[in-house]
């Protein structure tokens, strides 16, 4: 008997979560989760960090999530990019509010480059709210891939790329400040986002740029300071004109027959 309840207590040790004291520093994560994972205070992506299908990833407000770019290139078919990567195909959900953001900040060395991740990329119906992030020097800030989550209050910053809305997503973009890359915003291969109340701005090419198979809704947003504030296939997409102003050229029409 005595043997037997030794036994079971070391099994339900074993079963127990594993947790890192506060004195040890912060937790680092990389690699697959399947689980109901929760970030807050501080956090290290100390590699990729794939949110499996069923799974989920929740970040406190106040929380700094420090992204340690990859050595060298990668080769993984797993994710999209031979940057760090943080990808969903579960559930993302960022908790971050005005006064108390969700930070992801950059683990700097010598030698790295303006553009040290991949950013977040939800893949194949992966769903999640964004509040209130600060996203920096990412290949692309948030990237949608058949995939519709929420973006609310967010900051993109000096990102090549801002926001990639791609294959069929319908995200509701609403009241972010997306500044200082390359590109703006990107729809394309059949999406529908809702973009509303953004600030578009500071980029070297396109504030945003629509392919020909797809609808975005432009509705009130702040598109100036840019190369080109939109860049448009389709010539019946309805736009707020009075936000885009102030770019070196504020309409382009795209394809056969442009103006």
């Amino acid at each position: 008997m005595r043997r037997c309840a030794l036994l079971l207590l070391l099994l339900l040790a074993a079963c127990q979560p594993l947790s890192r004291s506060t004195a040890e520093g912060p937790a680092e994560y990389a690699g697959a989760y399947g689980g109901n994972l929760v970030w807050e205070g501080t956090a290290t992506m100390a590699g990729d960090v794939l949110i499996l299908e069923g799974g989920s990833l929740t970040i406190r407000a106040g929380t700094e999530v420090r992204v340690t770019p990859a050595e060298g290139t990668q080769i993984d078919p797993e994710y999209y990019s031979s940057l760090t990567e943080l990808l969903v195909r579960g559930r993302l959900v960022i908790e971050g509010t005005a006064e108390r953001p969700v930070r992801f900040t950059i683990v700097e060395r010598p030698e790295l480059e303006e553009i040290a991740w991949a950013g977040v990329t939800f893949d194949a119906g992966a769903a999640g709210t964004l509040r209130h992030a600060e996203i920096v020097r990412a290949e692309t800030g948030v990237r949608c891939i058949d995939s519709s989550p929420e973006l609310v209050g967010n900051q993109l910053r000096r990102c090549r790329y801002g926001v990639i809305s791609q294959q069929g997503s319908h995200p509701k973009i609403l009241d972010n400040r997306i500044e200082d890359g390359e590109g703006g915003v990107f729809v394309w291969r059949g999406s529908r986002p809702y973009l509303k109340g953004n600030l578009i701005s500071g980029h070297d090419e396109e504030g945003v740029f629509v392919d020909a198979d797809s609808r975005p809704w432009l509705d009130r947003n702040t598109v100036t300071g840019n190369a080109i504030g939109l860049a448009l296939y389709p010539r019946d997409l309805p736009y707020d004109e009075t936000g885009v102003s102030g770019n070196t050229e504020n309409l382009r029409w795209l394809g056969t027959g442009a103006p």
